[in-house]
Protein backbone atom coordinates (compact mmCIF):
# COMPACT_ATOMS: atom_id res chain seq x y z
CA UNK A 1 0.00 0.00 0.00
CA UNK A 2 1.06 3.60 -0.71
CA UNK A 3 1.93 5.93 2.16
CA UNK A 4 -0.99 8.35 2.40
CA UNK A 5 0.06 10.42 5.43
CA UNK A 6 2.94 12.85 5.71
CA UNK A 7 3.85 12.42 9.40
CA UNK A 8 5.70 9.17 10.12
CA UNK A 9 7.15 7.42 13.17
CA UNK A 10 10.45 5.54 13.04
CA UNK A 11 12.20 3.34 15.60
CA UNK A 12 15.80 2.16 15.51
CA UNK A 13 17.57 -0.39 17.72
CA UNK A 14 20.72 -2.46 17.60
CA UNK A 15 19.64 -5.44 19.69
CA UNK A 16 23.15 -6.92 19.99
CA UNK A 17 21.82 -10.38 18.99
CA UNK A 18 20.09 -10.44 22.42
CA UNK A 19 23.48 -11.32 23.83
CA UNK A 20 24.73 -8.06 25.32
CA UNK A 21 22.29 -7.10 28.07
CA UNK A 22 23.19 -5.15 31.19
CA UNK A 23 24.91 -8.16 32.78
CA UNK A 24 27.28 -8.73 29.88
CA UNK A 25 30.80 -7.76 29.03
CA UNK A 26 32.27 -8.57 25.62
CA UNK A 27 35.67 -10.03 24.85
CA UNK A 28 36.43 -7.56 22.05
CA UNK A 29 35.83 -4.54 24.30
CA UNK A 30 37.89 -5.92 27.17
CA UNK A 31 40.98 -3.85 27.87
CA UNK A 32 43.16 -6.96 28.05
CA UNK A 33 42.23 -7.88 24.48
CA UNK A 34 42.29 -4.43 22.94
CA UNK A 35 45.59 -3.32 24.45
CA UNK A 36 47.49 -6.60 24.60
CA UNK A 37 45.89 -8.53 21.74
CA UNK A 38 45.01 -11.47 23.96
CA UNK A 39 41.75 -13.29 24.61
CA UNK A 40 41.15 -13.20 28.37
CA UNK A 41 39.28 -16.19 29.74
CA UNK A 42 36.26 -15.06 31.73
CA UNK A 43 35.16 -12.24 29.43
CA UNK A 44 31.77 -12.98 27.85
CA UNK A 45 31.59 -14.34 24.32
CA UNK A 46 27.94 -15.33 24.52
CA UNK A 47 25.33 -14.89 27.22
CA UNK A 48 24.06 -17.64 29.45
CA UNK A 49 20.90 -19.28 28.18
CA UNK A 50 18.94 -17.44 30.88
CA UNK A 51 20.38 -14.05 29.94
CA UNK A 52 19.71 -14.71 26.27
CA UNK A 53 16.09 -15.67 26.97
CA UNK A 54 15.58 -12.56 29.10
CA UNK A 55 17.03 -10.28 26.42
CA UNK A 56 15.06 -11.95 23.62
CA UNK A 57 11.79 -11.64 25.53
CA UNK A 58 12.65 -8.00 26.23
CA UNK A 59 13.19 -7.42 22.52
CA UNK A 60 9.85 -9.00 21.62
CA UNK A 61 7.95 -7.18 24.36
CA UNK A 62 9.45 -3.89 23.17
CA UNK A 63 8.23 -4.58 19.63
CA UNK A 64 4.74 -5.18 21.05
CA UNK A 65 4.84 -1.73 22.64
CA UNK A 66 5.94 -0.14 19.36
CA UNK A 67 3.50 -2.03 17.16
CA UNK A 68 0.64 0.47 17.01
CA UNK A 69 2.82 3.58 17.06
CA UNK A 70 5.52 2.66 14.54
CA UNK A 71 5.43 3.07 10.78
CA UNK A 72 8.98 1.76 10.37
CA UNK A 73 11.40 -0.18 12.59
CA UNK A 74 15.11 -0.58 11.82
CA UNK A 75 16.94 -3.36 13.68
CA UNK A 76 20.66 -4.16 13.60
CA UNK A 77 22.59 -7.23 14.84
CA UNK A 78 19.63 -9.58 14.63
CA UNK A 79 20.49 -13.28 14.42
CA UNK A 80 18.86 -16.07 12.44
CA UNK A 81 21.00 -19.12 13.26
CA UNK A 82 23.96 -18.49 15.54
CA UNK A 83 25.61 -20.32 18.39
CA UNK A 84 25.91 -17.05 20.33
CA UNK A 85 22.09 -16.69 20.40
CA UNK A 86 21.29 -20.38 20.85
CA UNK A 87 20.25 -20.75 17.19
CA UNK A 88 17.05 -18.73 17.69
CA UNK A 89 15.63 -17.17 14.53
CA UNK A 90 15.09 -13.69 15.95
CA UNK A 91 13.70 -12.36 12.66
CA UNK A 92 10.92 -14.97 12.75
CA UNK A 93 10.18 -14.01 16.33
CA UNK A 94 9.87 -10.36 15.35
CA UNK A 95 7.63 -11.27 12.40
CA UNK A 96 5.24 -13.05 14.76
CA UNK A 97 4.85 -9.82 16.74
CA UNK A 98 4.68 -7.54 13.69
CA UNK A 99 2.36 -9.66 11.56
CA UNK A 100 0.88 -6.71 9.66
CA UNK A 101 4.34 -5.32 8.77
CA UNK A 102 6.32 -6.12 5.66
CA UNK A 103 9.95 -6.95 6.33
CA UNK A 104 13.35 -7.20 4.68
CA UNK A 105 16.45 -8.93 6.03
CA UNK A 106 19.98 -8.08 4.90
CA UNK A 107 22.51 -10.73 5.89
CA UNK A 108 25.94 -9.36 6.74
CA UNK A 109 27.37 -12.09 8.96
CA UNK A 110 27.56 -15.66 7.67
CA UNK A 111 30.47 -17.63 9.04
CA UNK A 112 30.42 -21.37 9.73
CA UNK A 113 32.90 -21.09 12.57
CA UNK A 114 34.37 -18.00 14.22
CA UNK A 115 37.49 -19.19 16.08
CA UNK A 116 37.77 -16.14 18.32
CA UNK A 117 38.42 -16.01 21.19
CA UNK A 118 40.74 -18.99 21.42
CA UNK A 119 39.43 -20.30 24.73
CA UNK A 120 35.73 -19.80 23.94
CA UNK A 121 35.21 -19.73 20.16
CA UNK A 122 32.08 -17.92 19.00
CA UNK A 123 31.30 -20.63 16.45
CA UNK A 124 28.62 -20.37 13.79
CA UNK A 125 27.08 -16.95 13.14
CA UNK A 126 24.27 -15.93 10.75
CA UNK A 127 22.86 -12.47 11.30
CA UNK A 128 22.29 -9.05 9.81
CA UNK A 129 19.91 -6.09 9.73
CA UNK A 130 16.11 -6.20 9.49
CA UNK A 131 13.60 -3.53 8.51
CA UNK A 132 9.88 -3.70 9.27
CA UNK A 133 7.35 -1.43 7.55
CA UNK A 134 3.57 -1.00 7.63
CA UNK A 135 3.68 -0.24 3.90
CA UNK A 136 4.41 -2.19 0.75
CA UNK A 137 7.88 -2.06 -0.74
CA UNK A 138 7.69 -0.28 -4.11
CA UNK A 139 10.80 -2.15 -5.22
CA UNK A 140 12.68 -5.15 -3.91
CA UNK A 141 14.93 -3.93 -1.07
CA UNK A 142 18.61 -4.03 -1.97
CA UNK A 143 21.51 -4.77 0.35
CA UNK A 144 24.74 -2.89 -0.39
CA UNK A 145 27.97 -4.18 1.09
CA UNK A 146 30.24 -1.38 2.14
CA UNK A 147 33.49 -1.47 0.11
CA UNK A 148 35.63 -2.00 3.18
CA UNK A 149 36.75 -4.98 5.19
CA UNK A 150 39.41 -6.01 7.62
CA UNK A 151 42.54 -7.54 6.16
CA UNK A 152 43.17 -11.27 6.12
CA UNK A 153 42.79 -13.28 8.32
CA UNK A 154 40.58 -11.06 10.52
CA UNK A 155 38.30 -10.32 7.59
CA UNK A 156 37.38 -14.02 7.34
CA UNK A 157 35.62 -13.93 10.69
CA UNK A 158 34.22 -10.39 11.03
CA UNK A 159 30.82 -9.34 9.77
CA UNK A 160 30.68 -7.48 6.45
CA UNK A 161 29.16 -4.08 7.14
CA UNK A 162 26.24 -3.09 4.95
CA UNK A 163 23.20 -0.94 4.44
CA UNK A 164 19.82 -1.90 3.00
CA UNK A 165 17.81 0.53 0.86
CA UNK A 166 14.00 0.40 0.74
CA UNK A 167 11.60 2.29 -1.57
CA UNK A 168 8.03 3.26 -0.64
CA UNK A 169 5.53 5.07 -2.88
CA UNK A 170 4.01 8.34 -1.66
CA UNK A 171 0.68 9.92 -2.57
CA UNK A 172 2.48 12.81 -4.34
CA UNK A 173 4.13 10.44 -6.83
CA UNK A 174 7.56 10.59 -5.16
CA UNK A 175 9.18 7.91 -3.06
CA UNK A 176 10.38 7.63 0.52
CA UNK A 177 13.82 6.04 0.61
CA UNK A 178 14.51 4.38 3.96
CA UNK A 179 18.03 3.15 4.60
CA UNK A 180 19.00 0.81 7.45
CA UNK A 181 22.74 1.04 8.10
CA UNK A 182 25.32 -0.67 10.29
CA UNK A 183 28.78 0.82 9.90
CA UNK A 184 32.13 -0.54 11.01
CA UNK A 185 33.44 -0.70 14.56
CA UNK A 186 36.86 -1.58 15.98
CA UNK A 187 38.51 -0.21 12.83
CA UNK A 188 40.35 2.86 14.14
CA UNK A 189 38.34 4.99 11.73
CA UNK A 190 39.96 3.79 8.51
CA UNK A 191 37.07 1.65 7.25
CA UNK A 192 34.47 4.22 8.25
CA UNK A 193 36.05 6.82 5.95
CA UNK A 194 35.76 4.46 2.98
CA UNK A 195 32.21 3.54 3.90
CA UNK A 196 31.00 7.10 4.27
CA UNK A 197 32.39 8.17 0.90
CA UNK A 198 30.63 5.20 -0.74
CA UNK A 199 27.43 5.77 1.25
CA UNK A 200 27.10 9.44 0.36
CA UNK A 201 26.55 8.83 -3.34
CA UNK A 202 23.45 6.70 -2.81
CA UNK A 203 21.93 9.20 -0.40
CA UNK A 204 22.56 12.28 -2.52
CA UNK A 205 21.43 10.60 -5.76
CA UNK A 206 18.05 9.66 -4.31
CA UNK A 207 17.41 13.19 -3.07
CA UNK A 208 18.42 14.58 -6.47
CA UNK A 209 15.59 12.50 -7.99
CA UNK A 210 13.15 14.41 -5.80
CA UNK A 211 12.72 11.59 -3.30
CA UNK A 212 12.58 11.82 0.48
CA UNK A 213 15.51 10.18 2.28
CA UNK A 214 15.64 8.86 5.85
CA UNK A 215 18.76 7.01 7.03
CA UNK A 216 18.68 5.28 10.41
CA UNK A 217 20.95 2.84 12.13
CA UNK A 218 24.07 2.15 14.12
CA UNK A 219 26.64 4.44 12.52
CA UNK A 220 29.40 3.59 15.03
CA UNK A 221 30.20 7.31 14.82
CA UNK A 222 28.97 10.30 16.76
CA UNK A 223 26.72 12.83 14.99
CA UNK A 224 27.75 16.44 14.30
CA UNK A 225 27.01 18.59 17.33
CA UNK A 226 27.26 15.79 19.87
CA UNK A 227 30.01 16.30 22.43
CA UNK A 228 31.52 13.09 23.87
CA UNK A 229 31.66 12.72 27.63
CA UNK A 230 35.44 12.44 27.43
CA UNK A 231 37.57 13.91 24.68
CA UNK A 232 40.42 11.47 25.25
CA UNK A 233 38.66 8.28 26.27
CA UNK A 234 39.69 4.90 24.88
CA UNK A 235 36.17 4.56 23.46
CA UNK A 236 36.32 4.92 19.68
CA UNK A 237 34.19 8.01 19.01
CA UNK A 238 34.86 9.17 15.49
CA UNK A 239 32.65 12.06 14.37
CA UNK A 240 30.74 12.00 11.09
CA UNK A 241 32.87 13.86 8.50
CA UNK A 242 31.87 17.52 8.38
CA UNK A 243 31.52 17.42 4.59
CA UNK A 244 29.34 14.30 4.57
CA UNK A 245 26.03 16.15 4.30
CA UNK A 246 25.11 19.69 3.24
CA UNK A 247 23.92 21.98 6.01
CA UNK A 248 20.27 21.70 4.96
CA UNK A 249 20.30 17.99 5.81
CA UNK A 250 19.35 17.13 9.41
CA UNK A 251 21.12 14.77 11.79
CA UNK A 252 18.36 13.70 14.17
CA UNK A 253 19.65 12.53 17.56
CA UNK A 254 18.89 12.89 21.24
CA UNK A 255 22.05 14.14 22.89
CA UNK A 256 20.57 13.67 26.36
CA UNK A 257 19.95 9.93 26.12
CA UNK A 258 22.87 7.56 25.39
CA UNK A 259 22.32 4.92 22.75
CA UNK A 260 25.41 2.81 23.36
CA UNK A 261 27.54 1.74 26.29
CA UNK A 262 31.06 0.46 26.67
CA UNK A 263 30.94 -3.32 27.10
CA UNK A 264 34.21 -3.96 28.91
CA UNK A 265 32.22 -4.86 32.04
CA UNK A 266 28.63 -5.23 33.19
CA UNK A 267 26.56 -2.05 33.04
CA UNK A 268 26.55 0.24 36.07
CA UNK A 269 24.47 3.40 35.81
CA UNK A 270 26.59 6.49 36.36
CA UNK A 271 29.82 4.52 36.02
CA UNK A 272 29.77 2.76 32.64
CA UNK A 273 30.88 4.99 29.77
CA UNK A 274 28.06 5.82 27.33
CA UNK A 275 27.71 7.73 24.08
CA UNK A 276 25.42 8.39 21.09
CA UNK A 277 26.08 6.46 17.85
CA UNK A 278 22.53 5.49 16.81
CA UNK A 279 20.60 8.23 15.01
CA UNK A 280 18.94 9.42 11.80
CA UNK A 281 19.86 11.56 8.81
CA UNK A 282 17.03 13.39 7.01
CA UNK A 283 17.08 14.98 3.56
CA UNK A 284 16.10 18.68 3.30
CA UNK A 285 12.51 17.84 2.29
CA UNK A 286 11.96 15.94 5.56
CA UNK A 287 11.16 17.99 8.67
CA UNK A 288 12.23 16.67 12.06
CA UNK A 289 9.39 16.92 14.59
CA UNK A 290 10.79 14.88 17.47
CA UNK A 291 13.63 12.53 18.31
CA UNK A 292 14.00 10.84 21.69
CA UNK A 293 16.08 8.02 23.03
CA UNK A 294 14.12 5.25 24.71
CA UNK A 295 16.04 4.54 27.94
CA UNK A 296 15.72 1.02 29.30
CA UNK A 297 18.85 0.82 31.46
CA UNK A 298 20.64 -1.16 28.73
CA UNK A 299 18.67 -4.10 30.10
CA UNK A 300 18.44 -6.10 26.86
CA UNK A 301 21.28 -4.80 24.66
CA UNK A 302 24.39 -2.65 24.74
CA UNK A 303 22.32 -0.17 22.70
CA UNK A 304 19.18 1.75 23.65
CA UNK A 305 16.47 2.42 21.04
CA UNK A 306 15.67 5.74 19.39
CA UNK A 307 12.23 7.01 18.34
CA UNK A 308 11.97 9.67 15.63
CA UNK A 309 8.95 11.50 14.21
CA UNK A 310 9.23 13.48 10.97
CA UNK A 311 7.02 15.18 8.41
CA UNK A 312 7.42 14.90 4.65
CA UNK A 313 7.28 18.41 3.19
CA UNK A 314 4.90 18.85 0.25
Amino acid sequence: KTIEKDTLVFYDWNIGYCGLGKESSFFFDAKGFVKQNIYPYGIDVMPTKEWNAKNYEGFLSTLKKWHEDADFINIQEIDRNSKRSYHTDQVEGAKEILQDFNYAFGKNYDVKFVPMPIFKPMGKVIGGVATFAKYDFAETPVKYAFPSNFSWPKGLFFLDRCFVKHHFNLKNGKQLILINTHNSAYDGGMLKKQEMAYFKKYIVDEYAKGNYVVVGGDWNQIPPGYKPLKENSDYEEMPIPTDFADKDWTFAFDGNTPTNRKVDASYEAGKTYTTVIDFYLLSPNVELLEVKGQPNGFEFSDHQPVRMVCKLKQ
